[in-house]
């Protein structure tokens, strides 16, 4: 048996123990991957689910374990990044994941590996709901959480994700009111809302002027 597949087996039983045990994994799998040729590590990667129909990557998205999702999505080359991160458009993305959960630090990890149309890519990636991650961390009114989706964008962006809707007709924004129809979530959208038509507008301006 090769040394590869020695350590695709090795990688595929601890990555399948993963489900079921809260343990710190990625010094481990870092070195298990680097053993397999990089051409089948998307293949492992995207093959082992768990009985709740989770990737390792949404996994650990979940769960807050960040680390371990930098480390595999780093293991992958630039184009098998986002195929990943998004195995099936019907569910939710590792991104949408930890967005519910508000795990802010791994929201950044996962956007920190991939360059910047992929990162946009997914921002505006909806569910089978319509919901995108920000719809998510708007509607459970995490602010930081939303806020770090946003400030990746630029004021055009920002504009134009602040009005995707749901398959209900809301925006994040709506999705943030809280039960006495205010929150601080919804005034913190509302704001990059107002700062964004602002940059936007003065650029347009000093173009012309």
């Amino acid at each position: 048996m090769s040394s590869t597949s020695t350590a695709a087996d090795e990688l595929r039983q601890i990555l399948t123990e993963y489900c079921n045990r809260y343990m710190n994994i990625s010094d481990s799998v870092e070195n298990l991957l680097s053993q397999v040729s990089e051409d089948l590590r998307y293949e492992l990667l995207s093959s082992i689910t768990y009985s709740n129909g989770n990737t390792v990557l949404e996994q650990a998205a979940g769960r807050g374990h960040t680390e371990l999702c930098v480390t595999l999505l780093l293991s992958l080359p630039p184009a098998d990044r986002l195929r990943l991160i998004i195995v099936d458009v019907d569910t939710l993305t590792a991104l949408h994941r930890a967005a519910y959960w508000g795990h802010t630090e791994t929201v950044s990890g996962i956007l920190s590996c991939l360059n910047a149309d992929q990162q946009l890519h997914l921002l505006f990636t909806q569910d089978s709901f319509g919901n995108t991650a920000l719809h998510y961390a708007a509607r459970k009114r995490l602010t930081e959480t939303a806020k770090t989706l946003l400030d990746i964008m630029t004021p055009e962006q920002q504009l134009k994700h602040l009005s995707v809707k749901d398959k209900e007709g809301n925006t994040a924004s709506q999705e943030a009111v809280g039960y006495d129809g205010n929150s601080y979530t919804m005034r913190t959208l509302e704001h990059y809302q107002k700062e964004a038509h602002y940059g936007v507008n003065f650029r347009k301006y000093a173009k012309f002027s």
